[in-house]
């Protein structure tokens, strides 16, 4: 009762048996003008202004849970004295207010400010009984209220009840309550009526329930309802409180809504970076959208402008109809073509008032009344278009709207992106295709410019052998150059050879000790090693997966490049390891002359040679092995260096390994 006053701005308070003031509301502290501590523990009778004790007003209520009683009195504001009628009534136990007074006996009052009879100093006494208090309270809420006997028989309808079920309030008084219950729950409702009148077992929740109400229109209307029950006179009565739920039901339907078609986009979404099949891609899309808009039908066209027969769209995915894949619609006057002409989806809430289409093409249902088109793929350059179509005429909302474009955005990027690893997949092959022939030709060079080349310095040699004393030392010297560059040709041909067996001849990976493979290296560089005096130090090097005879190679190019590029002083080189992330980045620095940072790139590259032959021997083709063995390997290799201050080369290796 204290929340229907506080609603209807009604003045009230509760107070002890004694007349001390429990409880008040805000329409009572605005009428008297006193702060709820001002007025908590003070007397109720303090406020009379003209000597009327509440001990005689409470004396004409009776004992226990007594009817009302009525009477006029002036209340002392804190301004000015008020004419008032007061409704009090004693309750047996208290539980409709506040303080450890609630299982108390306690007396509750309903405080109405009167005016005052014309031509009269006396206020004229209220002829407002509780019950009409109690009615003109009901009038002005906006919840339906409606009273009930123990046969279910309604005795009081507020107006909100017209307001929300259609029912004029004067026609339902003395009908059965069951006339607005739903048919599919009335009999239930009068086996848990009868139930709780004889066992006192309620078994739904009677502070709040969530029921539906029988709309005079046939509908149904969903409520929030409060039940009680009291009594008067000896006869029992139900009471029930209830408003239309219908905005926040139809909010938490868009709600639940929004998270299933968010929850759909996401799933196709993974779907789509996980499955390289369009055509199952495009089914499941059809499958989700159909039932995230709880639909009938879903199609995914293909645009095809151009065509064997002209310009059409190509079914490649429905769900909800039987059609064989690659049925073609015509592009002329369709939704589709409507949705391609104005880079927008296309609505239609109902095609029986829709002049510009018949209806779907490829769906054979004549009760096909409402559908959304939306195009696939960007507006300059559409893929084709998804539509969806319902039985129902239906006013799509726009987040359903954007729900589509969502999965039409999903499909177009799939089958874009599945397009490009086409195409890659395509110059991969080719690429493969060219680079496996290189390597055949490749070798097949190498192999026949061995022959003559051992065949020019074989004569070269047999001359110099047998007509050595007819030659003069300028003839001996061609012939040396001769030799020596028929040699160094060979040595070419023989890295080059090497060069193309890198990815065709590799050794299968294995795991491989790296600290092994620098020991072997060492030894077979020995003698180099002493000859140049040089310094070698080494941290603890790994073990990974990769091919032990290539990496021994690597790593013997390396150190015999520090080597030799260590400028005047004895050479210094360090070996280091270091795990960053998934790979093993692994250097080799020395303290030799350096390289200017613009040759830093062109040092890995087939036959570079940044130096004359006269300064430094080589074929130019050591550090490009370098880098095809580190490719191979799944790896990258780099070079630091400033001239005269040497240089560090540095490569990566996956931890797990790659080929």
């Amino acid at each position: 009762m204290a929340g229907l006053l506080e609603a209807a701005d009604v003045a009230y308070f509760r107070a002890t048996a004694a007349g001390t003031i429990v409880g008040v509301n805000d329409a009572f502290t605005r009428l008297t003008g006193y702060t709820r501590t001002e007025l908590r523990e003070r007397s109720f009778e303090t406020l009379f202004d003209d000597g009327t004790t509440l001990e005689s007003l409470v004396s004409d209520l009776g004992h226990g849970d007594s009817p009302p009683v009525s009477t006029s009195v002036p209340i002392r504001t804190k301004t000015d004295v008020v004419p008032c009628t007061v409704h009090l009534e004693r309750r047996s136990r208290g539980g409709d207010g506040e303080g450890d007074v609630d299982r108390q006996p306690s007396i509750t009052g309903i405080v109405r400010r009167r005016e005052p009879v014309a031509g009269s100093t006396v206020t004229s006494q209220s002829d407002l009984t509780y019950g009409r208090t109690f009615e003109a309270l009901a009038d002005a809420l906006p919840d339906g209220i409606i009273v009930l006997d123990t046969n279910s028989d309604i005795q009081y309808a507020n107006p909100a009840v017209e307001r929300i079920l259609g029912y004029d309030p004067d026609e339902l008084v003395g009908s059965s309550k069951v006339k607005i219950i739903p048919e599919r729950l009335r009999q239930t409702h009068l086996s848990a009526l009868q139930r709780y009148l004889d066992t006192g077992e309620r078994h739904i929740n009677w502070t709040y329930v969530e029921l539906p109400g029988q709309h005079t229109d046939g509908h149904e209307v969903p409520l929030g309802v409060s039940l009680n029950d009291f009594t008067y006179e000896g006869d029992r009565y139900f009471v029930g409180l209830f408003r239309d739920i219908s905005p926040r039901k139809e909010a938490e339907r868009t709600l639940t809504e929004k998270v299933v078609q968010l929850e759909s986009v996401s799933y196709l979404g993974r779907n789509a970076l996980e499955s390289a099949d369009t055509d199952e891609l495009l089914e499941k899309a059809t499958e989700l959208v159909v039932a995230a808009l709880d639909a009938e039908y879903a199609a995914i066209f293909e645009h095809e402008a151009a065509g064997p027969d002209g310009e059409t769209l190509r079914l490649r995915a429905g769900t909800g109809f039987d059609a064989a894949d690659g049925v073609t619609a015509s592009v002329a006057d369709s939704i589709g073509a409507a949705a391609l002409a104005d880079d927008g989806p296309v609505v239609i809430e109902n095609f029986e008032t829709e002049d510009r289409f018949d209806g779907p093409s490829v769906v054979d249902d004549p009760d096909v009344r409402s559908g959304i088109t939306v195009t696939v793929g960007p507006a300059a350059d559409p893929w084709g278009v998804l539509d969806v179509y319902d039985t129902t005429a239906r006013e799509f909302a726009d987040h359903d709207v954007d729900f589509l474009e969502s999965v039409a955005t999903i499909l177009a990027t799939a089958i874009e992106r599945q397009r490009y690893e086409r195409r890659l997949n395509e110059t991969v092959s080719d690429l493969e295709a060219s680079n496996e022939r290189l390597e055949q030709f490749a070798y097949a060079a190498s192999h026949d410019l061995q022959e003559p080349l051992r065949m020019v310095s074989s004569y070269l040699q047999l001359i110099e052998g047998r007509y050595a004393d007819e030659l003069d030392a300028d003839s001996r010297e061609f012939i040396e150059y001769a030799v020596d560059g028929a040699d160094r040709m060979r040595d070419m041909i023989d890295g080059l050879l090497e060069y193309s067996r890198i990815d065709s001849q590799g050794d299968p990976f294995e795991p491989v000790d790296l600290d092994a493979v620098l020991e072997d290296v060492l030894t077979d560089l020995q003698v180099m090693i002493d000859r140049q005096d040089a310094e070698i130090t080494a941290e603890s090097l790994p073990e990974i997966q990769g091919d032990s005879r290539q990496l021994r190679q690597l790593f013997q190019n390396l150190l015999s490049n520090a080597i030799e590029y260590s400028g005047d002083e004895p050479p210094r080189v360090h070996l280091s390891a270091e795990r960053t992330g998934r790979n093993w980045k692994i250097s080799v620095a020395d303290e030799g002359i350096g390289i200017d940072p613009d040759d830093q790139e062109r040092v890995f590259r087939v036959f570079q040679r940044l130096h004359s032959r006269e300064e430094y021997d080589g074929t130019g083709i050591g550090l490009a092995l370098c880098r095809r063995i580190v490719e191979r390997h799944g790896g990258r290799i780099w070079v630091d260096s400033d001239p005269g201050e040497g240089s560090t080369f540095t490569f990566t290796i996956p931890v797990e390994g790659a080929q």
